[in-house]
């Protein structure tokens, strides 16, 4: 029987398609501009939101896939993904721009090193 849900290919790409979106919206902004434009907090929250739901569908299908792979850190993306959704109350952005700053490039990265790796 075929697994539920999407290829680990279709899954990766979406990590890589949302985190390269996420690097041309802070490309050429400063923490500064980005802590005083809402905006700008809520378009990197959404692709932080979306990169954690596709690693969630890749930890819900294909967990072995995440065992050999621990350098993607879907775990944490995971959980970045359920403290926007979840505790949108509490939301610290400089969380939010270190992460899109920081870890989402490379993540994106390392699944397009996957991505051109893999046979389909």
């Amino acid at each position: 029987m075929d697994k539920p849900g999407r290829s680990i290919r279709d899954l990766l790409a979406d990590l890589v398609s949302w985190g390269e979106r996420m690097e041309r919206i802070v490309r050429d902004k400063s923490l500064d501009e980005f802590l005083a434009d809402e905006v700008l907090q809520l378009a990197l929250a959404k692709c932080v939101e979306t990169i954690g739901e596709a690693s969630r569908n890749i930890i819900r299908y294909h967990p072995e896939f995440v065992d050999a792979h621990p350098e993607l850190e879907l775990v944490e993306a995971y959980r970045m993904r359920n403290r926007l959704a979840h505790g949108y109350d509490t939301i610290d952005w400089r969380i939010v721009w270190d992460t899109a700053t920081t870890y989402v490039p490379l993540l994106v990265s390392r699944a397009r090193d996957l991505l051109s790796r893999r046979d389909g």
